[in-house]
This record gives structure tokens, C-alpha cells and sequence, in this order.
């Protein structure tokens, strides 16, 4: 079984960098991450925006507050 880092970031309060393939600048989200869904590439995060989902091969960086 391959050992899945970012399943220790589930249900804390973090911060997220991600960056959208052809756009100049990288977007913020901070809130609390709530799933791992490695099979289809995505992450939950329940922010002040509400839930929200982000596909994992956009994340440049998780930094846990």
C-alpha cells in the first residue's frame, strides 16, 4: 500500500496554495480540510465560502495551522 502524506492534514485548519494551469497568479484557501479522494484527484475543504471542492495536481502547497 502506498503511504498517502497528506492524509495527516485531514480535519485541521489549513491553509492552501493552489495554481490553475494558464493563469499568471496562485489562489488561497483556508479552511478546514475534511476528505481525501485520491481516486478521482480531489480534495474537500469547508471554508467561509462553504465546502468546496480542489483537484490535487493543482496544489503547490498545504501549510496546517
Amino acid at each position: 500500500m502506498k503511504k498517502k502524506y497528506m492524509d495527516r492534514f485531514v480535519g485541521k485548519y489549513c491553509k492552501i496554495v493552489t495554481k490553475e494551469p494558464g493563469e499568471n497568479k496562485a489562489s488561497v484557501v483556508t479552511g478546514i480540510l475534511e476528505d481525501i479522494d485520491y481516486e478521482d484527484g480531489f480534495i474537500l475543504v469547508d471554508s467561509e465560502q462553504g465546502l468546496g471542492a480542489l483537484r490535487i495536481n493543482t496544489i503547490v502547497a498545504i501549510k496546517p495551522s
